[in-house]
């Protein structure tokens, strides 16, 4: 009878580190935007300019310590390409404006005094505005998402936490070149747009 009332009482702990660990969420960071072109931009002389910030809002729900479900909406802000082509235009430069849309589990554990390191997985959708004097051209294409970081939620803030990471979304594009008046398709690159951000979350 000992054992059973001693599991019990086990088993009520949990439920209630759980009960007091799992709930909605709503938060939101800022911070640096960074671009890797795969190698695209190669021996062509092209400079690209990162040097803009990222906004970042998620919401999601944490299931236990170990995994919660999140959804995210980033804007990369602009990454300002000048090409050596387009300069022999007049162009000078082409700013390409970069937001994110994605779902991914939340993988960690949070221990009891409220640190939790975890990592992201999932997949995205990333949205370019490309912006060429008076011209504007969309484009859309599916990303992984994913990223890694800590959070601590103080118990003397009930509800707030504080997190660090990096996340990004890795996606493939495929070059386009002109060739004696024939488009022809080379190689695919795999590019990856990214951030390190800061952030706040409150879990009601």
């Amino acid at each position: 009878m000992k054992k059973i009332a001693l599991l019990l009482v086990l088993f009520s702990a949990c439920s209630n580190a759980n009960d007091n660990i799992s709930g909605f969420y709503l938060g939101g960071g800022v911070g640096t935007t960074t671009f890797d072109d795969g190698g695209a931009f190669d021996y062509t002389g092209t400079a690209i300019d990162t040097d803009d910030s990222t906004v970042k809002f998620l919401a999601g729900y944490q299931f236990n310590r170990i995994v919660a479900i999140e959804a995210q909406y980033t804007n990369y802000g602009d990454i300002t390409v000048n090409h050596p082509f387009a300069a022999a235009y007049g162009i000078k430069d082409v700013a390409i404006e970069s937001s994110a849309f994605s779902i991914a589990a939340n993988l960690g554990y949070t221990f009891d005094n409220g640190l939790r390191p975890f990592g992201i997985v999932g997949l995205g959708s990333l949205k370019s505005s490309t912006k060429i004097k008076n011209y504007s051209f969309n484009d859309t294409t599916g990303t992984f998402h994913y990223g890694i970081g800590v959070e601590y939620a103080p118990r003397a803030l009930s509800g707030l936490a504080f997190r660090v990471a990096y996340e990004g979304d890795l996606f493939i594009e495929e070059n386009v070149y002109h060739d004696y008046g024939y488009y022809s398709y080379s190689d695919d690159y795999a590019m990856n747009i990214g951030t390190f951000y800061a952030g706040v979350t409150y879990k009601f």
